[in-house]
């Protein structure tokens, strides 16, 4: 399993980067390696809710993952798992309060399924370190509007 954690200062409140960051349709406007997101089931929200979104696989091609909301503290937690024949992800994001507006701590897990998984635990690390670097950016800007 692959890990990588960062962290994004925003400007905005709690609740609003909250607000922006959990509506999962709008996750093609901070992660460009997702495309086509769309709320399969659910409130939004809510423990439960499902989206499916389109993201580049291991071979290149695109891939249809879908995500559930696993956990949701609102305004200042929740957990995501997007599931494919391929990987698991698991995204915990957290957000703080601070005297600058607020700070968001992301912490993405990927795991591989199947066997033989699609590459080796070392090259998922390695590939796993710039896949995150996309969101990290996205997520600069886009809690920063």
């Amino acid at each position: 399993m692959a890990q990588q954690v960062f962290s994004v200062q925003s400007a905005l409140s709690v609740r609003e980067a909250f607000d922006r960051c959990i509506d999962l349709r709008r996750v093609n406007e901070w992660d460009r390696g997702v495309t086509t997101p769309r709320r399969l089931t659910g409130e939004g929200q809510a423990v439960g809710s499902t989206y499916e979104v389109t993201v580049t696989g291991f071979d290149g091609q695109p891939a249809t993952v879908v995500y559930e909301l696993l956990e949701v503290e609102a305004p200042h937690r929740f957990v995501m798992e997007g599931i494919n024949d391929t990987f698991r992800a698991y995204d915990v994001l957290t957000f703080t309060s601070n005297d600058r507006g607020c700070e968001l701590h992301y912490d993405a897990q990927l795991e591989l399924l199947g066997s033989p998984p699609p590459m080796t635990d070392d090259d998922l690390d390695s590939l796993f370190a710039s896949v995150a670097a996309v969101p990290q950016q996205g997520l600069s800007t886009f809690l920063n509007p």
